[in-house]
Order: C-alpha cells, then sequence, then structure tokens
C-alpha cells in the first residue's frame, strides 16, 4: 500500500497538480498580503494593478509551460489526416442511424394508424433478430404467421431484395420484432489483422466497414433506451442457417457462438437488461426428406414450433424427455 502511495506521489500528475495549488495558493496570498511586502519602506506592490499585472504574468507563464504544448498537439490533431477520416466515418454512420430512426418511427405510426385504439405499444414485448447474412431472419419473419402493416416502401423493397439492410421493424397487436442486417451480427468478419497487436483504427481504410457496422450498431442500440415498447427489449433471436450450419467445419459454429456472445453482451450492457436467447435453425426443410416428413402432418400440427427450451441447470434425463417429447 505504501509503495503505490510513494509510487503516485512521484507521478507527473501528482507533482503538477501539487505546483499548481503551491502557485495558486502564493498568487492569493501575493493578492492579499502582498501589499503589505516593504523595501526601505517603500510598498511597492501596493498597488493592486501592478499586482493583478505580475498574478496574470506569472500564470501566463504557467500556461505557456503546461498547457501550450498539449493545445498545439490538440489543434494539430484536429487537422490530421486520420481524423478526418474517422469524421467522414461517422458521417456515414451518422446518416444510417437517421434512416433507422426515421423508418423505426414510421413503422410505429403505420401501426397505429392500422390498429387505433386495439395498439398499446406500452404492452407490446419487443424481439431483436440477428444471424448471419442470408440465414433467413427476413423470411422467419414473412412466414412467422404475424400480421403486421407494410408501409409501400417496405413492400417495393421486400419486391427486390432478399435481405434486410439496416434495421426493419415490424408492429403487430401481440409484439415487435426488429429484424437486422445480417453484417451487423458478423461485423468482425470485416476486421483482418495483419498482426496480433493491430487494432481497426490503425488502418482506417482498410477497416472502414467494419468501423461504420460497429458504430451503427452501438449507436442503434443506445437509441433503444428510449424503451418505445413494454421494456427497451424483451428478448434475442438467433437465425441459423441449417444447411450452411451442418456442411461447415467447426470453426464455424464457434464464429457463431462467439458473435452471438458478443452481440447479447453489448446489448444487455447499453440496455443494462438481463435477455433470454432463442435459437431458430431455418431452411429445415432444405434437408433431404425433411418437406416430405412435414407434409404427412395437417398444417395446424407443422406449424407448432419443434423445440426445446433449456433450463439454467441442465441434465441428461431433462434432454431425453425433451427429445422423447419431440420425437413422439
Amino acid at each position: 500500500m505504501f509503495k503505490k502511495i510513494f509510487d503516485f506521489v512521484k507521478s507527473r500528475l501528482f507533482i503538477t497538480a501539487f505546483l499548481l495549488c503551491c502557485i495558486f495558493l502564493l498568487s492569493i496570498l501575493f493578492w492579499f498580503w502582498g501589499s503589505l511586502v516593504a523595501f526601505n519602506d517603500i510598498y511597492i506592490f501596493s498597488s493592486s494593478f501592478l499586482r493583478f499585472s505580475i498574478i496574470l504574468i506569472i500564470w501566463l507563464i504557467v500556461f505557456l509551460f503546461f498547457l501550450l504544448k498539449p493545445i498545439i498537439n490538440f489543434i494539430s490533431s484536429l487537422k490530421s489526416e486520420k481524423r478526418l477520416k474517422f469524421k467522414v466515418l461517422k458521417k456515414e454512420a451518422d446518416e444510417f442511424i437517421y434512416k433507422s430512426k426515421r423508418n423505426f418511427f414510421l413503422s410505429l405510426k403505420d401501426a397505429k394508424e392500422t390498429w387505433k385504439n386495439d395498439l398499446k405499444t406500452k404492452n407490446l414485448p419487443l424481439i431483436i433478430i440477428i444471424g448471419n447474412e442470408g440465414a433467413g431472419k427476413s423470411t422467419f419473419i414473412n412466414y412467422s404467421d404475424i400480421e403486421y402493416p407494410l408501409s409501400d416502401s417496405l413492400e417495393s423493397y421486400k419486391k427486390f431484395h432478399k435481405s434486410t439492410r439496416n434495421f426493419a421493424l415490424y408492429v403487430s397487436k401481440k409484439g415487435a420484432l426488429l429484424d437486422t442486417e445480417g453484417n451487423y451480427f458478423s461485423q468482425e468478419e470485416f476486421f483482418k489483422p495483419a498482426s496480433s497487436d493491430e487494432i481497426p483504427e490503425d488502418d482506417i481504410d482498410k477497416n472502414r466497414d467494419f468501423l461504420i457496422k460497429k458504430n451503427i450498431w452501438k449507436k442503434f442500440l443506445t437509441f433503444l433506451n428510449k424503451n418505445f415498447f413494454h421494456s427497451k427489449l424483451n428478448g434475442i433471436i438467433l437465425v441459423v442457417d441449417t444447411i450452411i450450419f451442418l456442411n461447415n467445419p467447426k470453426e464455424y459454429s464457434k464464429n457463431l457462438i462467439r458473435y452471438l456472445t458478443k452481440r447479447v453482451n453489448e446489448c444487455e450492457k447499453t440496455l443494462n437488461l438481463k435477455l433470454p436467447i432463442y435459437i431458430v435453425f431455418s431452411k429445415l426443410d432444405l434437408i433431404e426428406g425433411m418437406k416430405e416428413y412435414f407434409d404427412i402432418f395437417d398444417k395446424k400440427i407443422s406449424d407448432k414450433i419443434l423445440g426445446l427450451s433449456f433450463d439454467k441447470i441442465l441434465s441428461e434425463e431433462f434432454l431425453n424427455n425433451e427429445f422423447k417429447e419431440l420425437s413422439d
């Protein structure tokens, strides 16, 4: 403990702060009692103007000694090429965020105008849907049998685009789904460092897409803090492309877990919440024989959720019972 105190006393911060306090104290003493100083009965500091001028000169010297260099460096950094690039990136990210917020409010407005008094947004849960590009997030929403109003712009967009760009809000009477661009989920794939000590800011041009996606994702989560629904966020759904999941090496599933962990931590930290996580395996109908299997059942049965919920503590008996119930 004494070593820490001794190290702190020797630190540049402490010495600088101590010197500034001493100079400040001496300035106060000189201002109030400097007029009493005399040489051969001559009170040379009796003039308040003279005392003020001396104090001002001393503090100008202090300013030049301690602060001039940092200020010059700061002004230089404002004009630096890297800072200008960051400014351009921030501006581009802000444009995306503006469109996201605008479309978010337009979706809310469309829902309120459609459902009118039947819609109480403060009673609705909000679920965010994440996953890799092309995993089937938008298809999951389209085939979820949820009724929601579709604006003219969104309807036209969905005719020509299979994947969501940026963010898209879908509001129904029972809840709201927030579809997200796949690149926000796997944003780390845009960062390919040449060495282990490289950070994204070292090469803005090379890591431009990563920095933009990261900035947009972070700002949009902050936007959700305004709490438009029952809660800021009520859950996270990860959509996984089953075919890609089965046909790729183990590294693919490890990356999925890594990205999921990062995104969940960011959501919970930004929104100060603990969130339930749901994992949906999409495109099961593309597995050989799966379509024919579900054709055996009527629509009511085939539309049911084929899945299970994990308790905090898993046991072999629990899993066996759940899988047996699924197979029955």
